[in-house]
Formats: structure tokens, sequence, C-alpha cells
């Protein structure tokens, strides 16, 4: 069906070729009129005439597919209009109008050349018949009449091709729109579960904790609501943090910077307080420098700070038995590394679970960067476990179109690597 819309002409509708063959029918006959009383013909003008006049306008209403047959009993028509002798005039006109047609119709290729066939077929027909009358036109008339027709059919192919690139823009137009909307929507729901995904985890850890510990010891029970209620309202300002820049509110959309929140790289250790409540000892491995203003470009920072988010929830959703989290971030040349891993038993039904919304994400952000990312079971701070490695580019000039929503490589590919 699109391959077929693709290839619509502008008079593939019936309404335009109606109106085109009905003023052509009203101009037939009345100039047939005019010319049968003011030419004297070999012949007298009579229904015959005024028939075979007015094959053109039918066919130029009803253009059977294919139109080759249509384009033969037109001209066929107006040679046998020619050879019996009726008056000259704009009976000739009708097959250049019905090759118009077949030019603006159908499948581009097949109308030219079914039109300029049918012309040299016309003009050749016109010719012969012309030969059997006894008032022959002069030669300079015809090849003015053959010129005219070539005229006619340049022009229409040059509308076709005009209405073709019209239509194409309008295509591609709708086709960036189409990707603009999924892009938009793609980020906001990784934001969203960038911020709600690791707030959640923690508060259910920090409720879990208050919930077994509310009969044993209320001190430690009323130091986890307090967590919950801590991580509550940080989980609540990342979300306005998100909305405002989803709305456009923090100006960066016409400052021309990444219209993605981002986090300074000092905040890291925060991220670490609901495993550490579950007494899992997450260590920071930061290359000095790094965290100090200017040293990483905003957008890089923000990556590496949702990778290094991303990680440490997965080791809380997927590695309960953890005990020992490293987090490193260094130089690597020209790109920021960055790894997380933990000591987690990997999984031993010898199928890794599939890969969540978490490390499609964290891809989708590296690669969106320029960066790589590999993730899965290797060696961990204890010689196991699963790691994240993402090198970023450092470079403020990396273009951030992806990384704003649009996936850089196969979602799918981190199945591969035993995704959590």
């Amino acid at each position: 069906m699109e391959a077929h819309r693709g290839q619509a002409g502008p008079l593939d509708r019936w309404r335009p070729r109606l109106f085109l063959a009905l003023t052509l029918a009203v101009v037939v006959v009345i100039g047939t009129l005019g010319a049968s009383r003011w030419q004297h013909g070999d012949h007298e003008l009579d229904l015959l005439g005024i028939a075979l006049a007015l094959v053109a306008p039918v066919v130029v209403a009803v253009l059977p597919r294919p139109p080759a047959p249509a384009v033969l009993l037109a001209v066929g028509a107006v040679g046998a209009y020619v050879a019996l002798g009726y008056a000259w005039g704009p009976a000739l006109a009708g097959p250049v109008l019905v090759l118009v047609t077949v030019l603006l119709s159908g499948p581009a290729r097949r109308s030219r050349a079914v039109a300029w066939s049918g012309a040299a077929m016309y003009w050749g027909a016109v010719v012969v018949a012309a030969t059997l009358r006894d008032d022959v036109p002069r030669p300079a008339a015809l090849l003015g009449g053959a010129a005219w027709t070539a005229v006619a059919l340049l022009v229409a192919t040059g509308i076709r091709e005009r209405v073709a690139r019209a239509a194409a823009w309008r295509a591609a137009r709708e086709e960036r729109e189409r990707t603009a909307v999924a892009t938009e929507r793609l980020r906001i729901a990784r934001e969203l579960h960038d911020v709600l995904a690791h707030s959640l985890s923690a508060i259910n850890v920090q409720a879990g904790v208050g919930l077994h510990l509310l009969d044993r010891d209320v001190e430690q029970a009323r130091s986890a609501l307090a967590s919950v209620k801590a991580t509550s309202r940080d989980a609540l300002d990342d979300v306005r943090a998100v909305l405002g820049t989803v709305r456009g509110e923090d100006g960066s959309d016409a400052g021309g910077e990444p219209r993605s929140p981002t986090w300074d790289l000092t905040a890291l250790p925060r991220l670490a307080e609901p495993l550490r409540a579950r007494h899992v000892d997450v260590r920071f491995d930061v290359e000095p420098g790094l965290t100090a203003d200017g040293a990483v470009p905003p957008h890089v920072a923000g990556v590496a700070y949702r990778v290094v988010q991303e990680a440490l929830t997965n080791v809380g959703r997927h590695a309960p038995d953890a005990r020992t989290v490293a987090v490193g971030m260094r130089r690597d040349g020209a790109r920021l590394q960055v790894e997380v891993s933990d000591d987690g038993t990997p999984p031993t039904d010898g199928a890794p679970p599939p890969p969540g919304y978490g490390l499609r994400g964290m891809r989708e952000r590296v690669e969106g960067a320029g960066g790589t990312l590999r993730a899965g079971h290797g060696t961990g701070a204890a010689g196991r476990g699963y790691v994240v490695d993402a090198r970023i580019p450092l470079a403020s000039d990396v273009l951030s179109g992806p990384a704003a929503g649009t996936p850089g490589g196969d979602p799918d590919s981190s199945a591969a690597e035993g995704g959590r």
C-alpha cells in the first residue's frame, strides 16, 4: 500500500479527472461546432464526428489501468476524425490532454513511457490521416502541433516532479515529527525510571528494615523511617527537576544545553546510602580533580551519575548477597571511565535474567554520548559478581541528540551480557 501511494500521481483521484473531462468536452463540442461553421472540410459535422471528438474526454474521465489501451482508443478516434475529413479544430487537443492525464497518473516511470510513446503514435496517426484529405495542412503546422504537444508533456513532467518532491518533503517532516515524539517519550521515561527506580528501591529497603525492627529496636526503626522520609523528599526534588527540564522551565532549551538534568559528581556518595543501610560496603575511587567545577562537561557528568545510580540500584535489587561494591571513576585518555562492580553471586540456573529498562537506559545514555558500555557477570570486587564498565568521551562537542532519547545501538544487545 505504501509503495502504491509513493507512486501515485496528482490525477489518480477521479474528481480532478472528471473536472478536466467535463471542461474538455465543453471546449471540444463548442470549438468543433465553431470550426465546422467557419471551415470547409471534406465532411460536414454530424453525430459521428461529435462522438469521435468526445472519445478523448470520456477517456480522461475513466482512464482505465493500464492506460495504454485508453491512449490507443483516443489516438484512433482522432485519427478517424481527421481521416474522415471533419474540420480541423479543438478535437485534436483531446488526445494531448489524455497524454497529460496519463503522465500525471499511476507509476511515474510507466506513465512517462506510455505518454511519450502515445505522443509519437498520435502525431504519426495525424500525419497519415491528413494525407487522405484534400486540405492537407502545411508541414510547418503539423510540426508546430507536435512541438506544442511536447511542451505540454514537459510541463506535466515538471508538475509531477514538483508534486513528488512536495509529497516526499511532507512525508519526511511527518517522520521527523514522529521520531521527535518517540524520542521525547523515551527520554522522559528514562529520566523518570532513573529517578524513581533508585529512590523507590531505597525506600523499600528502609521500610523493610523499619518494619523488622519496629518491635525490637524502636530507635533503629525510627531511624529507618526518617531515612524513608529523607529519601522520599529527595525523590520528589529529583522528579521536580526532571519535570522542570521537560517543561523547559530551567531555560535549557533557550541556552542550547542538553535537555536532561545533570548532577554534580560530588553528589555520588549519597547514591550509596540505601546499600550502606543494608550494611553493604560501598567504596568510591574517584580520580582527584574530576569533581572540580568544569573538570567534566555537564552532559558527561550527568551520564556518569546515572550509570552509577542505576548500577547501585541493580545491586540492591538483584544481588542481595553482595557485601562489597566498588565504584571507580578515572580519565582514560580522552574518555571518562566509570566502573561499578560487586561481589554478588551470579545466577546458577544457567540462564541470565532478561535485561530490564535500567540497563537499556544506561546503554542508550552512554552510546548516545558517543561512548561504550559493557555489563555482565565477571570479575567483581571479590573475584565474582557483576561489572558495569562505561567509557564516555570527555569532549564537550560530542553530539548529545541520541543521549537525549535515541538509542545508540540495539537495545536488546545487553541480553547477551546477562543484563540486570
